[in-house]
């Protein structure tokens, strides 16, 4: 009796064990968020140059991307009329962007304002991408080194912007794409661009999930990511080791003798982002009120077109200093045309992020670099174990008791019916 009730029960635990398995697998496959069943989405509508009708219309690249909430807006402006600027701001749903062009093309102020003030506001210029001359392959930008013979500044004002893979128009839905290219560099400090090119990607999104390609930044509907691709670029410099950095300055309405914070943490896993642990998150003061803007990235970039962790390098980040000069400094940007009210009220900061890492051959070794980053509003949306994840801990701490239990069931089986056995021999 003893041994058949010992079978059930090692019977039961394995079914048991299965059941519950699939009632794990059936349960995390119904909660994994997607862009439809994600509790809160944001609806996309997009215009080109919004309500410019005049002949100088043709002068503006901008891109107006609005995403409406349950409960309020968040206005999207890209510009690449001159510098690459992004600028966010969060309101109420019936507040609606005014666009003065005249006063844009004249430089004055009151160019952009809303019917109703934002609740926050935030953007960054991508101001300068910097050329250094890494003779002793640290991977790393001296920021003190000034000298002509070691870095120098392309301006992205002075390249040409062209805008193309603008997804739609109007009413967009849950993603909006946009594409900006620049070949053309007018040169007006001796530095000139020979070849290549530099190409931002822009995606607003409704929505909250993982971005498709590498390194799979988590992004929320209160995000913009920005991809950075540089692509055969070849100045006119004499550099022999050359590597990449790019200047960001962030503006925010937070008070101007504040700052921002930067921080790197350690992430959950690598699921996402192979063989990448670390978070990178520049915040503004305001993050801790739950509004606030911020910067996110892994100190990865990709030094070909197939991302993957053998194409990859490092980026390093320099701290974050004081703008002193607000005015030159966010001129030309869409940025300067909203706070160019209250520029010495405003918190105006830079950092700079570089491409390389020690013996990975410089930018000449595959002629292109690729680098992601998330801009956001609010707080970033936090990490949690995917269903893969899930289930490989589920199975990995679930099956080894199984089997342990049925082990010692099956022992016990075995050494009762020996006992039978000897029993029935000595009969």
């Amino acid at each position: 009796y003893l041994q058949n009730w010992l079978r059930y029960i090692a019977i039961d635990l394995l079914s048991l064990y299965f059941i519950q398995g699939s009632a794990v697998v059936a349960s995390v496959l119904c909660s994994m968020p997607t862009a439809y069943s994600n509790e809160f989405i944001r609806k996309l509508s997009t215009y080109y140059n919004p309500g410019c009708t005049g002949t100088s219309c043709g002068l503006f690249k901008v891109v107006y991307v609005r995403a409406d909430g349950s409960n309020d807006s968040l206005h999207h402006l890209w510009d690449f009329t001159h510098k690459p600027s992004v600028f966010m701001a969060a309101t109420s749903l019936n507040s609606n962007l005014n666009i003065s062009w005249s006063k844009c093309n004249e430089g004055s102020h009151g160019c952009i304002t809303f019917t109703q003030p934002p609740t926050y506001s935030f953007g960054i210029v991508l101001d300068k991408l910097w050329e250094y001359n890494d003779v002793n392959d640290t991977g790393l930008l001296n920021r003190h080194n000034k000298s002509k013979n070691y870095v120098h500044a392309l301006h992205l004002e002075n390249f040409n912007w062209t805008l193309s893979n603008i997804s739609c128009t109007s009413n967009c839905g849950e993603l909006v794409d946009l594409k900006a290219t620049a070949v053309k560099y007018i040169s007006r400090d001796g530095v000139g661009v020979l070849a290549g090119k530099i190409t931002f990607m822009l995606n607003a999104f409704g929505f909250q999930d993982h971005s498709m390609e590498l390194p799979r930044l988590l992004h929320s509907a209160n995000s913009t990511q920005v991809d950075l691709v540089i692509e055969t670029l070849k100045t006119n410099s004499s550099f022999t080791n050359s590597r990449y950095a790019i200047d960001v300055i962030l503006a925010s309405n937070d008070n101007a003798s504040s700052t921002v914070v930067l921080e790197s943490k350690k992430s959950l896993d690598d699921e996402n982002s192979p063989g990448v642990f670390t978070v990178v998150d520049l915040y503004t003061p305001s993050i801790s009120s739950g509004r606030g803007g911020y910067l996110q990235w892994r100190p990865v970039a990709y030094i070909a077109k197939e991302r993957d962790i053998s194409n990859s390098t490092d980026t390093n980040v320099y701290g974050v200093l004081d703008v002193k000069n607000h005015t030159s400094q966010l001129n030309n940007s869409i940025l300067y045309s909203y706070y160019s009210y209250h520029l010495d009220d405003v918190l105006v900061q830079s950092t700079i992020v570089s491409f390389g890492l020690k013996e990975d051959g410089f930018y000449k070794k595959t002629n292109y670099t690729s680098w992601t980053f998330m801009m956001g509003y609010g707080k970033p949306p936090e990490e949690g174990f995917s269903l893969l994840v899930i289930l490989v801990i589920s199975i990995g701490l679930g099956l080894p008791t199984i089997l342990i239990i049925a082990s010692v069931i099956f022992v016990l089986i075995r050494r009762i019916s020996q006992k039978k056995d000897d029993l029935f021999l000595n009969r």
